[in-house]
């Protein structure tokens, strides 16, 4: 398989306009990950790493898909594809887990400002909801003091944008980009176990939406399950479709 340069994603673009979960356009987009195809030229299989992720799309009947299933980096532990690889998949490898992703309707015109910024204010006085800047953002990528091991955009300080809450001097979540795409980004929330169904998640995302719909952004959200599905149906996202993820066990 060939590594592509930025420069040549357009060539397997194709491949990726039904992608359910944008943290695989952000590899299209030249902007995290990378990506690999069997031909530049007339790529009749590619797929996508980014972070723990494989998206890979094409031909799953060929010889050649099978090799590629095989072969796929070690660190690759999660892969999203559709139905026409479900049983490659399934019989290369000997362990693994099968579980449901939930995606949104990606529809900028379906957001009430009004209504998020009621739910952004909604919290007693005892939590602050801060913008994610220099001294947060320290805080929340010391190992030291990480209270919820968040994943959030590389180069952050440039390129992310985020929320967290505070209750006194402790972050009790967080709400921020997890990765970046040309137009928009991929929200990613964490609370603290014991500060959950407290409505932080929901006034986050809210500030974290609003934020994002300010800077001409879209705030893509993708559910991998029922609850996050259920807040994002609260924020004002539509349901679109359900689809299969694959985590790999195997060493």
């Amino acid at each position: 398989m060939i590594k592509l340069s930025n420069n040549q994603m357009y060539k397997i673009e194709h491949l990726f306009n039904d992608i359910k979960f944008y943290m695989g356009k952000s590899v299209v987009d030249g902007l995290m990950g990378e990506a690999y195809t069997d031909n530049i030229e007339y790529p009749t299989i590619a797929y996508l790493l980014v972070r723990q992720y494989c998206f890979i799309n094409g031909n799953s009947k060929s010889n050649l898909a099978k090799q590629v299933i095989e072969n796929l980096p070690k660190t690759c532990k999660r892969i999203i594809a559709n139905s026409d690889w479900h049983d490659l998949i399934e019989s290369t490898y000997s362990k693994f887990e099968k579980s449901k992703r939930y995606s949104l309707k990606k529809q900028i015109d379906v957001f009430n400002k009004e209504k998020l910024k009621e739910y952004s204010e909604s919290l007693s006085n005892e939590y602050e909801i801060k913008v994610i800047e220099e001294k947060i953002y320290d805080l929340i990528k010391d190992d030291n003091k990480d209270p919820l091991d968040m994943k959030i955009t590389d180069d952050y300080l440039n390129r992310g944008i985020g929320v967290c809450c505070f209750r006194k001097n402790e972050i009790v979540g967080i709400c921020s980009s997890n990765i970046i795409y040309k137009d928009g980004i991929e929200i990613n929330i964490r609370v603290k176990q014991e500060y959950k169904h407290k409505g932080i998640g929901t006034a986050m995302a809210s500030r974290l939406i609003l934020l994002c719909l300010g800077k001409g952004l879209y705030p893509s959200w993708d559910a991998a399950n029922l609850n996050s599905l259920g807040l994002a149906k609260k924020l004002g996202y539509n349901f679109d479709s359900e689809y299969i993820i694959y985590k790999v066990n195997e060493e």
